[in-house]
């Protein structure tokens, strides 16, 4: 199958029947941009259509391209990915890029997800980190003198509105220690 074929085939899978709004004033560009993109990179080495998706993401976060973002969430739906691993990929940018930044591409995938009746927020993906907290224990019955174990276990669930928060009973020390759920 030639470049050209192989770049219809793949463009259309990603974005669906529609044509630029580019495509109407530089078609010639396009052109080049559809076949080399559509017809080389993504046939290259043994790469999902999933993986390429998701490293388009990020480097159009990175560079706030966002219009094409928006055009690349929509693709990286169309090959199977979730709103929660689109989400992901946005939010692990963050310590790279800077939170502004990332703060600037998550309005632009919202966006995609509300036109394609996605529910916002998107479901939660905190996790507590026992290893963590046994550290922390540890650490804090050096000075205690109460056993880790017993620490550990005597933690108590408090609910809040927004997250869960462990309280230490008196048997050990008494404070509060946030850990979001």
């Amino acid at each position: 199958m030639n470049r050209v074929k192989k770049s219809k085939e793949k463009y259309k899978q990603l974005f669906g029947d529609g044509v630029p709004a580019e495509y109407v004033t530089d078609p010639d560009f396009q052109d080049i941009l559809i076949h080399f993109i559509f017809g080389e990179v993504f046939h290259q080495g043994n790469l999902g259509d999933k993986e390429r998706e998701l490293i388009t993401l990020v480097v159009l976060v990175t560079n706030q391209t966002l219009p094409q973002l928006k055009a690349h969430v929509h693709a990286a739906l169309n090959v199977g990915l979730t709103s929660v691993e689109i989400r992901e990929a946005v939010y692990q940018c963050a310590p790279y890029i800077g939170f502004p930044k990332t703060l600037n591409a998550i309005p632009e995938v919202n966006e995609v997800f509300k036109a394609r009746n996605i529910t916002l927020p998107v479901e939660s993906q905190k996790r507590v980190e026992i290893i963590g907290l046994t550290r922390g224990f540890r650490c804090r019955s050096r000075f205690s003198g109460v056993s880790s174990r017993k620490i550990g276990s005597t933690l108590q669930p408090i609910k809040s509105t927004s997250k869960t928060i462990f309280r230490l009973s008196a048997l050990a020390i008494s404070t509060p220690v946030a850990v979001l759920i």
